[in-house]
């Protein structure tokens, strides 16, 4: 009897010592919401389970899922039939509303005229841009000159201008002069390299594209290219008129109702199998809306052996989960609980048919989709939505 009193004093010490560090965390809650929290101490305390541990789920049970984002989709601002943002070559940019209500286009079909409302972008083409031009073609020339220095110098600088001058670069990949051809072959594949980087950091800033040598006029219904008429404007901006010539455009748009992608990490583990169920990735998309997705790891397919790997392009060897489209250990994913599954593998950028929430899982043949086969790693996936 002593003892049992002993410990029940035991208890209640631990139990007053608990809630008095308990309420110390909560006193700058509500009395209510304590009275609640403390209820889930005692609780826990008398199930077993430490103060401040994580909640546990019964055997079998599934983990409540995150909570649904919706991606910002704030409503489009109308502008005036003449205002237009302006990038510059230096970087800068200027928006306001132009001098002219239409533009020109020379195409080789006829002269077009296009109104500055129906206008989406359009980007200045080498012939707009004497100056660049001559600057390229310029530096192109001394990549195949005698001295060594200048060579090098030279293709430091188109280097430097980045996929720019792809276009330019790729007219002498075949030249006969065997220092010119290396130089070219060599900032080439640096581009290719840094534009692989720049994919993969996923920032989701727009790139420049290459130069062409016509202007490239995007409309509401249709693209042109052409030679944009006339050759210089006066656009009325906050710092009053200002006069830009064609030239110094990198590219214009009047895309007025610009909306922030959302972006997102997450995991998805080797026991997150397609026939087991899908992962959800707490992010509701809606049809129309342009998704990329990277991925990266891997995972062990130990029904054929401690040393089989998959990536998540999925291995064909190992199985299928749907034949000839989702092959064994892929990532794949789905729209909504009833969607129809499909490959994502390293990379995809899709636009969604349908409106749901995005889920994730790892498709592996029927047959070792049973609880009693473990597929150890992770797929590590970088995700971002661009509304539409």
């Amino acid at each position: 009897m002593k003892f049992a009193f002993q410990l029940s004093v035991i208890g209640i010490v631990y139990m007053s010592m608990v809630l008095t560090a308990f309420a110390q965390e909560k006193k700058e809650e509500p009395a209510a919401e304590v009275v609640k929290d403390v209820e889930g101490v005692i609780r826990r305390v008398i199930e077993g389970v430490k103060p401040g541990a994580p909640g546990t789920t019964k055997p079998g049970e599934k983990k409540p899922e995150e909570e649904a984002v919706e991606v910002s989709r704030a409503p489009v601002v109308q502008l005036g039939p003449k205002f237009i943002r302006l990038h510059l070559q230096d970087g800068s940019v200027i928006s306001g509303d132009l001098s002219v209500t239409e533009i020109t286009v020379e195409t080789q079909f006829g002269k077009l005229t296009v109104p500055i409302a129906k206008v989406r972008s359009f980007t200045p083409g080498l012939d707009s841009n004497k100056k660049a031009a001559e600057q390229i073609n310029g530096l192109i020339e001394k990549l195949g000159g005698d001295d060594y220095k200048t060579r090098e110098q030279a293709h430091k600088d188109l280097a430097a201008m980045g996929i720019r001058v792809q276009k330019e670069l790729d007219k002498h990949v075949g030249s006969e002069n065997a220092e010119l051809k290396r130089h070219v072959t060599e900032i080439l594949k640096e581009l290719e390299e840094a534009a692989e980087e720049q994919a993969d950091d996923d920032s989701g800033s727009a790139s420049a594209s290459p130069w062409i040598q016509l202007d490239t006029i995007v409309t509401t219904d249709f693209t042109v290219l052409g030679k944009v008429m006339p050759q210089d404007f006066t656009i009325d901006s906050k710092y009053g008129p200002l006069k830009i010539a064609l030239g110094d455009i990198s590219k214009a748009e009047r895309e007025s109702g610009a909306r922030e992608s959302y972006k997102k990490n997450m995991s998805v583990g080797g026991d997150t199998l397609a026939q087991r169920g899908f992962k959800s990735s707490g992010i509701r998309v809606q049809a129309g809306d342009r998704i990329v997705v990277k991925a990266e790891g891997s995972i062990v397919m130990s029904p054929w052996g401690s040393n089989a790997h998959s990536g998540p392009d999925g291995m064909p060897n190992y199985g299928w989960y749907i034949p000839n489209q989702i092959a064994g250990g892929a990532l794949c994913a789905k729209i909504g609980d009833k969607g129809q599954p499909f490959k994502v593998g390293r990379s995809l950028t899709f636009t969604a048919k349908t409106s749901g929430m995005l889920q994730f899982a790892i498709g592996i043949q029927a047959e070792y989709a049973g609880e009693g086969y473990q597929f150890p790693g992770e797929y590590k996936l970088k995700l971002r939505v661009d509304p539409k």
